[in-house]
């Protein structure tokens, strides 16, 4: 009875690892891994499950990674800025050579 407690509580710690490393599938994750080669230890920690691996395996099976995009697209610059744009530069220079 302990033991099948002991299966039963691993398979739960394993799915919900699975879950928050963004499994979409969680039994058909659990088909792909090993039970026999994890440790549940006595901290609640998993040992023996390689999420990394399966990422690479079955991409399919998870959730893109969205990388947060830093910043706002407000671009602001301390440096003194010559009014005259190097168009409008360009166009007297041009005017000048006559």
């Amino acid at each position: 009875m302990k033991q099948q407690y002991n299966e039963k509580l691993k398979q739960y710690v394993v799915q919900s690892a699975l879950k928050q490393a963004g499994g979409r599938n969680t039994k058909a994750l659990l088909a792909l891994v090993e039970l026999q080669d994890i440790v549940l230890n006595e901290d609640g920690t998993v040992e023996g499950l390689d999420i990394k691996k399966l990422k690479r395996e079955v991409p399919y099976l998870f959730e893109e990674e969205n990388k947060k995009i830093e910043g706002t697209g407000y671009y602001s610059t301390n440096k003194k800025v010559d009014k005259k744009s190097e168009a409008a530069k360009q166009f007297q220079t041009a005017l000048m050579r006559r």
